[in-house]
């Protein structure tokens, strides 16, 4: 699609209906924001000690398999 052909495009809507685009552009724009800072703070949390996991698995009632598997899932 050419420039001209988008501009062309973008013409044929009326007010109220470029208006919904952009709010619903703006509302992606920021949930695409979220899930990347989501990201960079999932990466920055420090490991896990062992011994914290295996009272983790025993509050759940359940082996260090068991409780890596529902980790997994979630």
């Amino acid at each position: 699609m050419t420039e001209e052909e988008f501009v062309s495009l973008l013409r044929s809507f009326s007010l109220e209906q470029l208006d919904k685009i952009q709010k619903n552009l703006e509302l992606k724009v920021q949930d695409k924001k979220r899930k990347v800072e989501k990201r960079k703070a999932a990466m920055k949390v420090p490991p896990r000690k062992t011994s914290d996991v295996e009272k983790m698995a025993d509050q759940m009632g359940l082996d260090l398999s068991s409780l890596m598997r529902e980790i997994s899932r979630r």
